[in-house]
């Protein structure tokens, strides 16, 4: 493990190095003259189930009103990675708004030919045995919503995603576990999201509050090959200190029922929400989590954050409990790419008994 932390090191150094040498003197001329901004960033990261991997991500954003400073700004950003396992992933996410901010568009194309952990279904550790598998994997997931009240979005979602089984161990319970989806399944919803949002900012709010609640139906009539029905209930607050230090507090509450196949059951830890956990260890029909963060400035264009989360995944709502609760936290840096939109990028590094991660992109966690 420090070895592999050593090199992520090495490779962040060099990145924030070439960052700063490539935007230092351009920004704020570029922004304060087109209220656009693109920017590239490098991919380069080193796992034990990977390799080394490498690649480019971005984000361009542009505002289409600059004489209309309440205006959320058009953003569209992606990345490409390809590993020394011959491992892909791929991905671009448009999120446009019209008018007032009356209606938005959101859109996620993604590709995934990487690995994945199997652990089992629940919340025990003692029962964990890793299982090494890959999926093709294909997601497209889309939204257009209106608001006809302030601040409140509320249109139809669609969620598509197929799992196609590419590599596995025959003996293992991937392939004779008889577990739903195991062996390949799409599954293809509509369902309705409503969002409420007083952010401040999409890149670094500052005040106001971010509630996301999704309500899908999979069902075959529109293509999936298997019947269920998941919840998505997100909610960020977000308060301002003083001297542009802001605490950040998040939940998220995931619940699926019917038959869920084990790629859609809801997984603990990923970059945004219980950083510090591998993805997909821990999952189960149900997760609730809760996060917060510190960010501050230090100098300069640099800042840092300080998070903790604490979550765990069940079975049903009634056999929720408050033991063995899986708790992390971590420290971070912020590097300011842009300082009229406060868009950032940022180096997290997670503890937990899991062992330690780091995770290097652009935007906050949440």
């Amino acid at each position: 493990m420090k070895k592999d932390i050593t090199k992520y090191f090495i490779i962040i150094t060099v990145l924030f190095s070439a960052m700063q040498s490539l935007y230092s003197q351009t920004i704020d001329e570029s922004v304060n003259k087109s209220k656009d901004g693109f920017y590239p960033v490098p991919v380069l990261f080193y796992l034990p189930n990977t390799g080394y991997a490498f690649g480019a991500a971005f984000l361009y954003y542009n505002n289409p009103d600059p004489d209309n400073p309440e205006r959320f700004p058009d953003i569209v950003g992606g990345y490409g990675t390809y590993s020394t396992k011959k491992q892909i992933q791929a991905s671009i996410r448009v999120n446009r708004f019209f008018g007032d901010n009356d209606y938005r568009f959101d859109l996620e194309a993604s590709y995934y030919y990487s690995p994945d952990e199997f652990w089992g279904i629940g919340p025990d550790p003692d029962t964990k045995v890793k299982e090494d598998v890959i999926y093709n994997q294909y997601r497209i997931k889309v939204d257009f919503l209106f608001s006809k009240i302030k601040n409140i979005y509320i249109g139809p979602y669609f969620w598509f995603e197929k799992f196609g089984l590419a590599e596995y161990d025959p003996n293992g319970v991937i392939a004779k576990g008889n577990l739903l989806g195991s062996l390949g399944v799409t599954t293809s919803s509509l369902g309705l999201e409503i969002i409420y949002d007083t952010r401040d900012s999409l890149f670094f709010p500052t005040e106001g509050i971010f509630a996301d609640m999704k309500g899908l139906y999979f069902n075959k009539i529109v293509g999936s090959d298997v019947n269920f029905f998941k919840f998505d209930l997100d909610i960020r607050y977000y308060i301002g200190i003083t001297d542009g230090q802001v605490l950040a507090l998040n939940t998220l509450f995931n619940s699926t029922a019917g038959d869920v196949p084990i790629q859609m059951l809801p997984k603990l830890g990923n970059h945004q929400m219980m950083r510090g956990y591998p993805m997909g260890k821990y999952l189960d029909k149900n997760l609730w989590a809760v996060q917060a963060e510190y960010r501050r400035p230090l100098f300069w264009r640099i800042g840092a954050s300080a998070f903790v989360g604490v979550g765990q995944v069940f079975p049903e709502i009634s056999e929720f409990s408050l033991e063995d609760l899986k708790i992390a936290g971590g420290i971070g840096l912020r590097y300011l790419l842009d300082r009229e939109q406060h868009l950032n990028v940022r180096l997290d590094i997670a503890q937990s008994r899991e062992g330690t991660y780091v995770y290097f992109t652009i935007q906050e966690a949440f």
